[in-house]
């Protein structure tokens, strides 16, 4: 059986930011992995932004790229 993987660069790029942005959570909240994505998929689902743009997001507040004021008044 032949299988044919393909690279989708995207999906990797995602797939590094969620896991950023729980390992984030993880440090300000001081939760679980488990607890952290729970949180982030709250959002997701609340949003309906999808789980890479809610954890660009994340990770924008947390290096200070976005100002939180700016992004709590949104």
């Amino acid at each position: 059986m032949i299988h044919s993987h393909s690279y989708h660069p995207a999906q990797h790029r995602s797939r590094r930011e969620i896991d950023q942005a729980i390992g984030a959570l993880m440090g300000i909240r001081r939760c679980t992995a488990e607890e952290a994505l729970a949180e982030i998929t709250g959002v997701v689902r609340a949003s309906g932004v999808g789980l890479g743009g809610v954890s660009r997001a994340l990770l924008d507040l947390v290096s200070g790229a976005v100002d939180s004021t700016a992004a709590n008044a949104a």
